[in-house]
């Protein structure tokens, strides 16, 4: 089981149902199709962002726009508000502003605290909705929904039905052995491809000493000789990564107590002539923990293991085999029944033999498995001394494992319904659950088939030794006196595997791996398969991508909302101001302090043009003449130029429902003499607007006006 295939990835709009039905909406889509939703999303992001603070300047604007007499920091805080500078300039330009006026005004730099301190927040806010924006998208070892036509149930009665061996396991077998051995390690790092598979790394399970599983009378080592190996209550939804509902879940708990058999007593040299019915011609050894099922006595049922003398003394390896007994057998397996001590009520029961051969020690071996004491003076020859080696004590040691399952599904408002600790189930074993779900009777009737396929006993069958990596040639250095844990760890780490790689297989189809699956494999025919076929979550890295759609619908609803209320709001609050009148002059204070009429006024101080429009965001001249440079100086009166001048000019302020004119006389810069007059309806709001400008020279007067029929 590798990397699932890309035509078995759904793609388009799923629930991943770990997060719940609104935060686990994904659309998985291609590689390509998702950078190309990555960049829209950031524009997005970035424009909603960018009219979010235009909305809060205008607003802080309006805060500060109360009209009253102030100092000239603090309009020229409001002026750098309206030109809706973002946040880095405005941060920028505060602390410039601060700068300037430090010598001028106490508390220049508290002051401009605020409005830093907000562009600092957005900046902040900014880079948090960039990072934000990146996690919507997720294109490295993404969790893929698997959408296979081949998808169908393993019935294990028909595996062994028309031949001796599964071609599935065979199919899987090397997949297994690397996943087991690479994947369940006791390492905070692991290789890529554990997590590049399945939905979670691996199954976590505690191995812990425990009592003997048999009579006492075939246990050694003390009161704990045993090794509990239990995972849990290993819920298929999180730990196999299949997307259901938690009311639709089935759950699954396994326990092994191994422990390793006195060999003495029950291992025997037979020559040729005991195995006549079998045609054997040569001596063997055996070893006898049980007889086999329905077999003829002639042909020695009771040699539970047997091996050639040739290879206990001459292969230079270790070997192994095992053999099972199911608390319920059926007619797809054969099995034995184990000797009356190893008998239980409660348990399958599995034996595997660990054939020692021809492997010597650099010093002995106290592990009850591997236990080497025989002492074997190895003579190197060239002058070098004689060196003292051990060998095993038993051609072979054997461990025997109790193995017992518990099913459970949740039961709504109580404790979920749970089955007794015992053996694996037969196929009518659904029968006795309370008000179970078609999916969960198709995932029973998987876990059942499982339980027969994936069994400890496994990690023997398929020579999988962990005292080999010891070996170089025949030769090792020695054994931790308790190494057979680590063996039976290690094949227990296998069974877990193989229920990884084998509900895999039943659901993106066996016949993607196996030719013959249709011999083994039910069709999907019933509401259960079809809503199993559409449940497993897969890992994948590379050539697609999942979209979160809830944080795609909140990225594009909060850009489209902030921009509409951006465009609509100044026109929303000039509205209101025609019924609140506390509003009309914050409005024109906004207007006013637009970088347009700001440019108009400077040009009206300097006695050029006649503009209208003075109440909108952008003003225009009347007769679109042409204006002369403003001046760098700062002036309020018209410098003397050629011959004598006067100036005389108007300003009309609104202050309330008055408008007030201030006249400037020549010879009086500083004087200011103020008449009230009329308010007329052609006026600015707030704004220097050119009423007439009398000029005199040489005794001619000429009289200029800007009146206008337009408005």
């Amino acid at each position: 089981m590798s990397e699932v295939e890309n035509r078995f990835v759904k793609r388009g709009f799923w629930i991943n149902q770990e997060h719940g039905d609104i935060l686990g909406q994904t659309l998985t889509v291609e590689t390509r199709t998702g950078t190309i939703i990555v960049a829209l999303l950031t524009i997005m992001a970035s424009v909603g962002t960018a009219q979010f603070w235009n909305i809060c300047t205008f607003l802080y604007h309006q805060f500060c726009a109360t009209g009253k007499d102030a100092d000239g920091l603090n309009w020229q805080h409001q002026a750098l508000l309206r030109t809706m500078a973002r946040y880095p300039s405005l941060m920028a330009d505060t602390i410039k502003l601060a700068w300037a006026w430090r010598s001028k005004l106490p508390r220049a730099f508290l002051r401009s605290s605020f409005p830093f301190l907000i562009a600092l927040s957005f900046a902040i806010a900014s880079i948090a909705a960039g990072i934000s924006t990146a996690f919507a998208i997720d294109s490295s070892n993404i969790e893929i929904l698997v959408d296979s036509p081949m998808c169908g149930r393993i019935n294990y009665t028909k595996v062994y039905e028309n031949r001796t061996t599964s071609t599935l396991l065979a199919a899987i077998k090397a997949t297994v052995d690397t996943y087991g051995t690479n994947c369940y390690q006791d390492k905070p790092s692991l290789p890529e491809p554990c997590r590049n598979t399945f939905a979670r790394t691996n199954i976590t399970f505690h191995a812990s000493a425990a009592p003997c599983p048999w009579n006492e009378t075939i246990c050694r080592g003390g009161d704990l000789p045993a090794l509990l190996m239990d995972a849990g209550m290993v819920d298929l939804r999180t730990h196999f990564g299949l997307n259901l509902q938690p009311q639709d879940t089935v759950k699954l708990q396994k326990k092994t107590t191994c422990s390793v058999l006195p060999i003495e007593n029950h291992i025997v040299e037979r020559n040729a002539s005991w195995w006549k019915a079998r045609g054997f011609t040569d001596t063997k050894t055996t070893i006898e923990y049980g007889t086999y099922r329905n077999t003829d006595p002639e042909l020695r049922p009771e040699a539970t293991f047997i091996q050639a003398n040739a290879l206990s003394l001459y292969q230079q390896s270790y070997g192994s085999s095992s053999i099972f007994s199911y608390l319920q057998p059926d007619v797809a397996a054969i099995g034995i029944d184990p000797i009356p001590e190893m008998r239980r009520t409660d348990a399958d029961i599995a034996l595997a033999a660990v054939w020692l051969n021809d492997v010597t020690y650099e010093k002995p071996v106290d592990d009850p498995l591997f236990s080497a004491h025989k002492v074997w003076i190895y003579t190197p020859g060239g002058g070098y001394p004689n060196e003292t080696k051990y060998k095993s004590d038993f051609a072979a040691g054997v461990v025997g494992c109790a193995q017992q399952y518990r099913y459970c599904i949740p039961q709504e408002g109580t404790e979920d319904f749970c089955t007794p600790l015992s053996g694996s189930p037969l196929d009518d074993f659904t029968e006795g659950f309370p008000k179970l779900k078609p999916v969960q009777r198709s995932l029973l009737q998987l876990l059942r088939s499982i339980s027969r396929l994936a069994s400890i006993e496994d990690g023997a069958q398929t020579q999988t030794i962990q005292a080999k990596s010891y070996l170089f040639d025949n030769f090792s250095p020695g054994l931790p006196s308790d190494h057979w844990k680590k063996e039976v760890i290690a094949w227990e780490a296998r069974v877990w595997a193989s229920y990884q790689a084998l509900i895999a297989a039943a659901i993106s189809g066996p016949a993607s791996y196996d030719e013959y699956a249709k011999d083994y494999t039910e069709p999907v025919d019933n509401e259960g398969d079809r809503d199993m076929c559409k449940s497993l979550k897969m890992r994948k890295s590379g050539s697609f991508a999942n979209i979160n759609v809830f944080a795609l619908t909140f990225i594009i609803a909060f850009s489209t909302t902030v921009t509409l209320i951006n465009t609509l709001i100044l026109r929303f609050f000039i509205f209101m101001a025609r019924f609140r009148a506390a509003l009309a002059p914050r409005i024109d204070h906004w207007v006013q302090d637009g970088i347009f009429q700001l440019q108009r006024r400077a040009f009206e101080a300097q006695g050029q043009g006649c503009w209208k429009y003075l109440d909108q965001e952008i003003p225009i001249t009347l007769d679109g003449e042409n204006l002369r440079e403003l001046p760098v100086e700062s002036s309020l009166v018209l410098k003397p130029g050629e011959g004598k001048r006067f100036a005389r000019w108007g300003k009309l302020r609104k202050t309330g429902t008055d408008i007030t004119e201030t006249t400037l006389e020549e010879g009086s810069e500083e004087e200011l003499a103020i008449e009230k007059v009329v308010r007329r309806p052609t006026a600015g709001t707030d704004t220097m607007t050119l009423v007439g400008v009398e000029m005199e020279k040489n005794g001619l007067k000429k009289v200029k006006s800007c009146e206008s029929g337009e408005k």
